[in-house]
């Protein structure tokens, strides 16, 4: 399975620790997936400061091919800033900068070589909403996260970004079956194949085409829960693309309950190391 992880890239940076470490979204999911066999690729600006330094050495380490990121001369990269206490996570600011690479503009060749992949997995975090339906319209099965805000979660936005997408995936609070279903419903109508809910410790629901799937959890005490979700998600799309997924198909259940099982493992193993995947980098931001 050819993979291709499109979007954002930064360095997460917890401040109470002063730990540094490479991440977002897009780089955590391509490494994932590189772990677990798949051949993976990450695409993406890159800046030229330090902590570019940082993320292409975790990319390198992993074998996730970055040679179609833009390298941009002169530009910064995201610092995302964290108190985390027991394993929890708590937000306290972003710093792009005046210079930060900022998000990937597609061109032609990078939509033929999007083309190439089986599978292209993005988020909102990419913020390329715009540019979102060109590459929905490839060949590649085509997964999206949408993350935990609410921002991402209004009738606007969907109508921006759902055309043609496989899989959606959403970190949420606990949901009654019906709750679910309703809140599946706008994401159906608009063609989404799979809806993925994530709620940590309380499980995930699925539904496939509006056929619900409820699967709990064996809770673990993590050390970190960075990166759970990227982790969950990257096992998931795995488990199901060799299962033979294609493209606007609908998947029995059966692959699909392998696949959530694969999610869950992968995401209670993440859960014991530090970071998105587990690489501490040396160089830090100023606290």
């Amino acid at each position: 399975m050819r993979m291709i992880a499109l979007g954002d890239n930064v360095i997460d940076y917890y401040r109470n620790t002063k730990e540094c470490f490479p991440g977002g979204n897009a780089v955590n999911v391509a490494v994932h997936a590189a772990k677990q066999g798949a051949v993976s690729e990450y695409m993406g600006n890159l800046g030229t400061d330090r902590f570019a330094g940082v993320i292409t050495e975790a990319l390198r380490t992993f074998g996730v091919d970055y040679s179609h990121c833009p390298v941009l001369s002169g530009k910064t990269t995201k610092v995302c800033r964290y108190d985390v206490t027991d394993g929890e996570r708590t937000f306290v600011s972003v710093e792009t900068g005046e210079d930060w690479a900022g998000p990937i503009r597609l061109e032609e060749a990078d939509l033929k070589h999007l083309a190439e992949a089986d599978l292209i997995v993005c988020s909102c975090n990419a913020k390329i909403p715009e540019q979102v339906r060109a590459v929905q319209e490839l060949p590649p099965v085509f997964a999206y996260d949408f993350g935990e805000k609410e921002k991402y979660r209004t009738e606007e936005y969907y109508d921006l970004v759902c055309r043609r997408i496989d899989l959606a995936m959403f970190s949420c609070e606990p949901m009654e079956k019906k709750e679910f279903e309703e809140f599946c419903r706008p994401l159906h109508k608009r063609g989404v194949v799979h809806i993925l809910a994530t709620a940590g410790a309380e499980g995930q629901l699925l539904s496939a085409g509006g056929r619900i799937i409820k699967k709990g959890v064996q809770k673990v005490v993590p050390s970190d829960t960075m990166g759970a979700g990227d982790s969950f998600l990257a096992a998931f799309l795995n488990s199901l693309m060799n299962a033979g997924w294609r493209k606007n198909d609908l998947m029995p259940e059966a692959a699909l309950a392998a696949a959530l099982q694969a999610g869950q493992e992968a995401s209670a193993r993440n859960c014991m190391q530090q970071g998105g995947f587990g690489v501490r980098s040396e160089v830090s931001p100023v606290s």
